[in-house]
């Protein structure tokens, strides 16, 4: 079957009715997993595939599609209004679109996250539809030593977003990385800082992470400060105020460009996952930003960078899942049990034997993506309505949420002690002027990292000039230093201006 009747025939299954209705489900178990914290896309994905067997396997893909395309921007709902975010993929959302509802203009940013999100799931696919006729040579430009480089752009970011208290902020994003390092090494096996806990031998988990430290944490600010709602100033529930999100989309159309390709490449490196494209997108537009001291406290572009790369990394990670047979992600491991319960052979001669069930997966994700994003501006000035509610009543709701998310993403009692644990902690550096952004970064780019550096020495043998001697880490390496040295320059031309 050739590629546009491959298109063509799969665009027709896709306006069935039974199809339109799979695709419909599919978006809203997904917008409901994204929406509860520890309740992954994965666990959705996971549950609906014994209950596909024996379906046509084209429906199936369409249900399938349907949950991972909505889950994304379900996860940025709750990181949005109640800084709980849904997904590991939407904590960087959280830097921003918090305090933007905390500001009275939660529409504003939900308006943001569901046309950034939509549009950059349509641009990663985009990007995919190119890509399938030379896969295999696009993959292969990708090693170790390309991957650090990708790395080390969002852990610079450190050192922007440390301005105004350089030391306060080295010291997070240090103990974010020595938080990473918790358990047993990658490469060697050893374990390490563990004191003899087996709990720790697996390093510390990402999920009771990122909930303590930003659900659970503003909980413990929310009962000491004593506030009432959540906004701090009067709230826009009209829908200019969602209205005002979908044009800052194209206000910042540059970040969301570079941030959606960001995203679509890192969704092409097998195994490395969302979360590491939202991180490195929000950090390069942190750092490349004409006003990067805004970010971290409410500003349109964060939510845009961060929204964008989440979802154009799932068009990216279906290249190597549907051309080698190599998941880009744990959604996409999910899906390749799927084919193989359905009878089809991921890898190469998916494309060759059932181009139309790749097609069917790809306009799934556009249906489910324009659906969600739909559902979401209908809907902000609706949701709004969450800050304004007494926080004596979300007090509880949210740390009974916060609880079950960590315990049910593992089903480990002790996951829930650690995320109240890094709970106090969080609030501990709050009050005393620490970064909290620092410490994250940190933690969830410092393994990748570590990773990525030895399994670079490991394939050349231990030489370090393994990074500058292919064009394009060594590419990536300058436009690295040129990102460091840029805010510099800047601060530099406006004390001359300002002299």
């Amino acid at each position: 079957m050739g590629l546009f009747e491959a298109m063509t025939s799969a665009l027709f299954k896709a306006f069935e009715l039974q199809n339109l209705l799979y695709v419909s489900l599919g978006t809203i178990i997904g917008l409901l997993f994204g929406c509860l914290p520890g309740l992954s896309s994965v666990v959705g994905l996971s549950l609906l595939l014994p209950l596909t067997f024996g379906m046509d396997p084209m429906s199936g893909m369409f249900l399938y599609a349907g949950v991972m395309g909505a889950n994304p921007f379900g996860g940025s709902i709750s990181a949005i209004l109640i800084n709980t975010p849904g997904t590991a993929v939407n904590v960087a959302t959280c830097f921003d679109g918090y305090p933007m509802t905390q500001r009275g203009e939660a529409g504003r940013a939900l308006g943001i996250s569901a046309t950034a999100s939509g549009l950059g799931a349509i641009f990663g696919l985009v990007i995919l539809i190119a890509l399938i006729p030379v896969v295999r040579q696009t993959i292969m430009l990708f090693g170790p030593p390309e991957f650090l480089m990708f790395i080390l752009f969002g852990l610079s970011s450190i050192v922007v977003a440390s301005r105004g208290n350089m030391i306060k902020g080295l010291l997070g994003g240090g103990l974010g990385m020595l938080l990473a390092s918790v358990g047993r090494s990658p490469i060697t096996g050893s374990i390490r800082f563990s004191r003899d806990i087996q709990y720790f031998w697996d390093g510390i988990e990402l999920i009771p992470f990122v909930i303590g430290m930003f659900a659970l944490s503003e909980v413990i600010n929310l009962t000491v400060t004593g506030k009432t709602k959540i906004a701090t100033q009067k709230i826009e529930t009209k829908i200019s105020g969602v209205w005002e999100g979908v044009k800052d989309v194209f206000r910042h159309k540059v970040c969301f460009f570079r941030s959606s390709a960001i995203g679509t490449l890192i969704g092409i490196i097998p195994g490395i996952g969302g979360a590491t494209a939202n991180f490195i997108a929000y950090t390069v537009a942190m750092q490349t930003s004409k006003h990067p001291e805004k970010f971290g406290t409410g500003t349109p572009e964060g939510v845009v960078a961060a929204e964008s790369a989440n979802n154009a990394k799932e068009g990216g990670s279906l290249l190597p899942t549907v051309g080698f047979g190599i998941p880009g992600s744990v959604e996409m491991a999910v899906l390749l049990g799927a084919f193989i319960l359905h009878g089809l052979v991921p890898g190469p001669l998916l494309i060759k034997e059932n181009l139309d069930i790749v097609w069917a997966i790809i306009w799934g994700l556009v249906f489910s993506n324009v659906l969600a994003s739909t559902f979401g501006l209908l809907a902000a000035k609706f949701l709004v309505r969450v800050s304004f509610i007494e926080v004596s009543i979300i007090i509880p709701v949210v740390a009974a949420i916060s609880l079950t998310g960590a315990y049910a993403n593992r089903g480990n009692i002790i996951d829930m002690l650690m995320a109240v644990m890094f709970g106090f902690f969080s609030y501990f550096m709050r009050r005393n002027g620490f970064p909290v952004i620092t410490l994250v970064i940190g933690f969830v780019l410092g393994k990748l990292a570590e990773v990525s550096f030895f399994q670079s020495l490991m394939v050349s043998r231990g030489d370090y000039f393994v990074f500058f001697k292919r064009p394009l880490p060594l590419t990536l390496f300058i436009l690295l230093l040129l990102v460091l040295i840029l805010p510099f320059i800047r601060q530099k031309g406006k004390q001359k201006d300002g002299a």
